[in-house]
């Protein structure tokens, strides 16, 4: 299944596989994004590209890896479209959701931290 997409004016893609885990509650994807001439693009454009392309909401996507090679151009994305928030919270790590989403996650740290040393 080769789709192509279209994830910004800089960026075009490739998708490679769209795999529906119906156990989960989920569709992981792999796309191959072409960005020649224009550094590895960020977190933010790929979710907004991939829920334009697969219609869904920004809050629903999770991307779990990003692969360039070096000076190539091209990058290998892994990304994971939930079908509810609640399935996101409940498989996906916080630190991902944190990242994809712009939100600040607040990190230990502070009198407990040093306690346990």
């Amino acid at each position: 299944m080769s789709q192509t997409v279209k994830l910004s004016d800089k960026l075009s893609g490739v998708v490679e596989s769209v795999k529906n885990n119906q156990v989960i509650g989920r569709k992981e994807v792999v796309i191959k994004v072409f960005h020649i001439g224009v550094g590895t693009p960020s977190r933010k454009e790929l979710v907004e590209g991939i829920t334009n392309a697969f219609g869904t909401s920004k809050e629903l996507v999770l991307i779990r890896r990003v692969d360039t090679v070096y000076g190539a151009g091209i990058s290998k994305v892994i990304a994971e479209i939930y079908n509810d928030k609640e399935t996101m919270r409940m498989f996906a790590p916080a630190h991902l959701i944190g990242r994809d989403t712009g939100q600040k996650v607040k990190k230990g740290g502070g009198k407990g931290a040093q306690q346990q040393k």
